[in-house]
C-alpha cells in the first residue's frame, strides 16, 4: 500500500462496499455528509495501512490536537453496534498519533470484545479488522446522543462538556422525548436549543434524511452542532416516558445535586427513601424481567462476583462487558438510556435500569433478591 493510500480524506462517496477497508464508523460519517450534516474534517487510516511519519507529522499543520477513533469493520452495523467496545483517544498531540493509532488497533482484540462476540455468537461477523479515524479535536460546550424510536420519534440525552461522560454513563443526563408533533416530555423545563433551533427537532429531521431510526452522537462547538457518529438502531428502546416521569427525573436530578453538597439532603427531601423502601425507580434502559440476588461491585475484578446475579455498580465502562454478559440484569447509579452500557445491554438481551442514584444503589446492595423490570425502569427488593 502506498503512502497516498495509507492516509485518506473521508468523503461523502463512501458506502457499505468500503466497510471492509475503512470500517463502519467511516461509512456512517459518509452517510451523514450525504444527509447534509456537518462533521469534523476526517482522515482515515485503512485496515492494514501504515502511514509514514512524514504523513502524520503533516497533520500538525491542520490542528495541534486530535481525536483518534476506532472504525472497526464490525462496528456500527445494522445488527450489532459494538458500542464503546473499541478504544478512542481524545486530545492527542500531533506527535503522539502513531502511538494512539496502535492503541486503537490493539483494542480490537480485547477481552471485552471477545465476551461480546461470544454472547452474540451467530450474529457477529467472523473477523474483526480495524481502520482508524483522525479528526481535529476541540473540547465541546455540550454533548448529545439521539436514539430513534421510529419515523419522526426519538429520545435526546445530553450533558455539558465532553461526550465521554455521557456515553460512558458517568453522568445521569438531561433528556427529551420527541415526535413529529414536537417535544413531548423532558427532564428540563425548556428544550435544548443550538443556533436558535431545538436540537431535538434537528435530530428528528436528520433521522428522516438518513431514512432509518438512527443512533447519533454529536457535539455543540460554540453555537454549531458537529455530528460525530451515525449507526442504524440495533435494538428497540422501551416505551417513552410520560410527563410524570419527566417530573420525577427532574426531582431526582435535583436531589443528586443536593446530596453532593449535603449527604443528608436526599433523605430529608424524600422521606420515603429509607432502608425499608421496596421499589427503586430509574431509567428503563433495556427491557426484560429478571429475579436474582443483587451484588454491588465497585471494581470489575471484584472476586465476589457471581454469574447469574444482578450486577449493581455506580457505572460501567467497556471492561465490564464480560460481567454484563454473565449477569441476570444490570443496575447503575448513573447513566441514561443512550449510554454505551445501555446499548450493549439491549444487544445482549440483559435487563438494565440506569440512573437510580447512589443512595438507592446502596439500599439494593443488601444482598437480598431483587426483581428488575428493565421495561418499567424499576427494581424491587423481595
Amino acid at each position: 500500500m502506498s503512502d497516498d493510500d495509507a492516509l485518506l480524506r473521508l468523503t461523502r462517496d463512501l458506502g457499505d462496499r468500503d466497510r471492509g477497508a475503512l470500517g463502519g464508523k467511516a461509512v456512517g460519517l459518509a452517510a451523514l455528509l450525504r444527509a447534509g450534516a456537518a462533521i469534523p474534517d476526517t482522515w482515515v487510516v485503512p485496515v492494514g495501512a501504515d502511514p509514514s511519519a512524514a504523513a502524520l507529522a503533516g497533520l500538525a499543520a491542520v490542528a495541534p490536537r486530535w481525536a483518534v477513533r476506532s472504525s472497526a469493520t464490525v462496528e456500527d452495523g445494522t445488527g450489532l453496534s459494538y458500542a464503546g467496545l473499541f478504544r478512542s483517544e481524545l486530545g492527542v498531540p500531533a506527535d503522539g498519533l502513531a502511538e494512539a493509532i496502535a492503541a486503537v488497533r490493539a483494542s480490537a482484540h480485547s477481552g471485552r470484545v471477545a465476551a461480546y462476540r461470544e454472547r452474540t455468537a451467530g450474529r457477529s461477523p467472523a473477523a474483526v479488522e480495524m481502520a482508524v479515524l483522525l479528526q481535529p479535536f476541540r473540547p465541546p460546550v455540550r454533548s448529545g446522543l439521539w436514539l430513534g424510536r421510529g419515523p419522526g420519534r426519538g429520545r435526546l440525552e445530553w450533558t455539558g462538556g465532553s461526550g465521554e461522560t455521557l456515553v460512558s454513563g458517568a453522568v445521569t443526563p438531561a433528556w427529551e422525548e420527541w415526535t413529529t408533533e414536537g417535544r413531548t416530555a423532558g427532564s428540563e423545563r425548556g428544550a435544548w436549543e443550538s443556533g436558535g433551533q431545538p436540537v431535538g427537532r434537528t435530530c428528528a429531521n436528520l433521522q428522516e434524511a438518513l431514512g432509518v431510526p438512527a443512533d447519533l452522537e454529536f457535539a455543540q462547538l460554540d453555537e454549531t452542532l458537529v455530528w460525530l457518529q451515525f449507526r442504524p438502531m440495533t435494538a428497540a428502546l422501551g416505551e417513552a416516558p410520560d410527563e410524570r416521569d419527566g417530573r420525577r427525573a427532574d426531582r431526582r436530578a435535583g436531589r443528586c445535586a443536593d446530596r453532593r453538597a449535603d449527604p443528608g439532603a436526599d433523605r430529608r427531601a424524600d422521606p420515603g427513601a429509607d432502608e425499608g423502601e421496596q421499589v427503586v425507580h430509574g431509567i428503563a434502559a433495556s427491557g426484560g424481567l429478571a429475579t436474582a440476588r443483587g451484588l454491588r461491585l465497585r471494581d470489575v475484578d471484584d472476586p465476589c462476583w457471581e454469574p447469574g446475579a444482578v450486577l449493581l455498580t455506580d457505572r460501567t465502562d467497556p471492561d465490564w462487558v464480560p460481567l454484563m454478559a454473565e449477569a441476570a440484569a444490570l443496575v447503575t447509579a448513573t447513566g441514561g438510556m443512550l449510554c454505551h452500557a445501555a446499548i450493549v445491554a439491549r444487544e445482549l438481551g440483559v435487563p438494565c435500569v440506569t440512573g437510580v442514584g447512589e443512595a438507592a444503589l446502596a439500599r439494593l446492595g443488601s444482598g437480598r433478591p431483587l426483581a428488575v423490570d428493565g421495561s418499567a425502569g424499576t427494581v424491587a427488593v423481595l
